[in-house]
């Protein structure tokens, strides 16, 4: 009996043993799981001293004597092709028309930009920072990390976050972060060579005088250069700004110059230029003088309004290089039509040779065609923009530069 009792405790105390020995095991394997993870690396990767968001920048000099072209791809990292075979997959599924926005894998579309992402690839980065920072149902809500992810493509050189940082100084994701701050990255961007800081920059300094309380400076040369870098780099919706300054004169050149610039930026996936097309064919000034066509076109001015709707969808990734095929602008004829707008769509994108059929085995093969886009990655935020009177001037309204303008991320 005495054998039995001791026995019994000696197994007693060998459980608990046991049983604390695997706690501790287990304690000692999610550390390091934690520890090895890309969120834990990357929220631990930097210190608040030399955080990338609290760079001290230069302030904004909106009088700047020049500005010297720099285009954003001079600075990009190498991209590994499975990650942008990822990042492809990720925005077409994202962008997908066919498939209402509740009924998408948002959990899947962030899993494929996080996977991307952890391959520097920076684009997705920053796509999965503003999924983070969406409405959307993804995994992650957390704005410290949409901000670590900025970083991180800050820290790899790439224009783009530095703007996209300013956005979050503009909105009060980052502490502390105002417009002035704001403008501070921005202005840093537009230099490294982010055609989406060129072109806000260039919006806000193209007016004929001072108003920093609304957004807008007198400073048209240094416009005109940033507007012309960002076009030049494919960024479309900065045709539609640098169309206001071609068309200043007034000359029939003049507007014929900035009627062009509109057609190469609806080219470039700028719904805004499309739009911007269609209103002027639907004459749009044509009493006061200010048209850029001189009559009413309302074929022409209804197939802009169709391409402008489906531009708007994609958000500045479709491109539509062969649009003068299928919408030329006058005096050439406009082509026959049957009224499908994916037909007219369709005809105006790229002609895309079928890849190679890459080996079965391959892990690094290419996006397949299907998936491949011509342009970069999609807006990334809101940001003020400088209003507009009739004629094209600045709107003296205030407000601009309030927080509170901007939606709730």
């Amino acid at each position: 009996m005495k054998l039995e009792r001791w026995l019994s405790r000696t197994y007693m105390k060998f459980a608990r043993v046991r049983y604390l020995f695997g706690l501790w095991l287990l304690f000692v394997v999610a550390q390091t799981a934690l520890a090895e993870s890309p969120i834990h690396q990357l929220m631990t990767g930097m210190s608040s001293s030399d955080s990338p968001r609290y760079t001290k920048l230069p302030l904004f000099a909106p009088h700047r004597k020049d500005f010297t072209c720099v285009y954003q791809e001079q600075h990009l990292p190498p991209v590994d092709p499975q990650a942008e075979l990822w990042f492809q997959q990720a925005l077409a599924s994202e962008l997908d028309p066919n498939i209402y926005w509740e009924d998408k894998d948002w959990r899947k579309i962030y899993q494929l930009y996080l996977q991307a992402a952890e391959r520097n690839h920076w684009k997705a980065m920053l796509n999965l920072a503003a999924l983070i920072l969406s409405g959307y149902p993804v995994p992650v809500r957390d704005p410290e990390t949409a901000i670590r992810w900025v970083e991180k493509a800050m820290q790899l050189g790439v224009p783009d976050a530095w703007d996209t940082m300013g956005v979050y100084h503009m909105k009060g994701i980052v502490k502390g972060g105002d417009a002035t701050s704001a403008y501070a990255f921005f202005q840093k961007a537009a230099d490294m060579g982010s055609p989406s800081a060129q072109s806000f920059l260039g919006a806000a300094l193209d007016a004929g005088w001072d108003n920093p309380g609304n957004g807008f400076w007198a400073n048209v040369p240094v416009a005109t250069k940033m507007l012309e870098c960002a076009v030049a780099q494919g960024y479309g919706d900065a045709a539609y700004e640098l169309a206001f300054l071609y068309a200043d004169p007034g000359t029939p050149e003049a507007k014929f110059r900035a009627l062009k610039l509109l057609q190469e930026g609806a080219k470039l996936g700028s719904a805004k230029c499309a739009d911007k097309l269609s209103v002027q064919f639907n004459g749009f000034e044509l009493a006061n003088g200010g048209s850029l066509v001189g009559h009413v076109d309302e074929a022409r001015a209804d197939r802009y309004s169709k391409v402008g709707d489906i531009l708007r969808w994609y958000e500045g990734t479709l491109k539509l290089p062969n649009l003068d095929k299928v919408l030329p602008l006058p005096p050439a004829p406009l082509p026959k039509w049957d009224g499908d707008v994916q037909t007219l769509i369709d005809a105006a994108k790229a002609v895309t040779p079928p890849p190679p059929t890459p080996p079965a085995h391959s892990p690094q093969s290419e996006p397949h065609a299907a998936l491949t886009k011509a342009g970069l990655l999609r807006q990334l935020a809101d940001r003020p923009e400088p209003l507009r009177c009739n004629g094209g001037l600045k709107c003296p309204r205030s407000g601009i530069f309030s927080i509170g303008s901007f939606p709730a991320s």
